[in-house]
């Protein structure tokens, strides 16, 4: 593969202008959800939390599946060995840092004063929740971005990190008011 800034800037700039347009849609749910952030505070903090955790784990994903691709240790089957331990391994990786992230941002609120009207095991719950499926969205998008733009003779790496970014935010704002409509309301 030839790599030139043209051709970078050639494909890059519609899918980054598609992936504002999808951003600005996530501020406007983020707006509407407003009231249920300004009754239980405890979720406005954990907002970039759950998206930047979700964005990176996917990035991470989409990097060593782009390398593995380049170099030929990953192959496009979908019954690929190696992909799928990477998928199993960020899937992991997600549940675990989710789980010391929610201890976390619970105890630092409760130490600051946040109002909370939600208990510590209801609370790690919703963020479990919200992490969990957020991995597997993400990482679906960045397995299927990197195997896309792999095949069309694209490099995954200028593809994966602004595709997931935008997966990650739009759906952890989605996920998050649905799951606190599903466990609170």
């Amino acid at each position: 593969m030839i790599y030139s800034w043209k051709k970078i800037v050639r494909y890059g700039l519609p899918l980054l202008t598609l992936c504002v347009l999808i951003e600005i849609f996530a501020g406007t749910i983020l707006q509407g959800g407003q009231n249920i952030l300004l009754k239980i505070p405890i979720f406005l903090i954990s907002i970039p939390v759950i998206n930047s955790v979700g964005g990176n784990i996917g990035s991470i994903l989409g990097a060593r599946l782009a390398s593995g691709l380049h170099v030929g240790y990953i192959t496009l089957d979908i019954k690929d060995k190696k992909m799928h331990e990477n998928f199993i391994t960020s899937i992991f990786l997600g549940l675990i840092t989710y789980g010391i992230l929610a201890i976390i941002i619970y105890y630092v609120a409760l130490f600051s004063d946040i109002s909370m009207d939600i208990g510590l095991i209801e609370f790690i719950l919703i963020i479990l929740s919200v992490g969990i499926l957020l991995i597997f969205i993400v990482s679906f998008a960045s397995i299927l971005t990197a195997f896309l733009s792999f095949k069309r003779g694209l490099d995954p790496d200028d593809f994966v990190a602004p595709v997931v970014t935008t997966v990650g935010d739009t759906m952890g704002i989605i996920l998050l008011f649905f799951i606190i409509g599903v466990v609170i309301v």
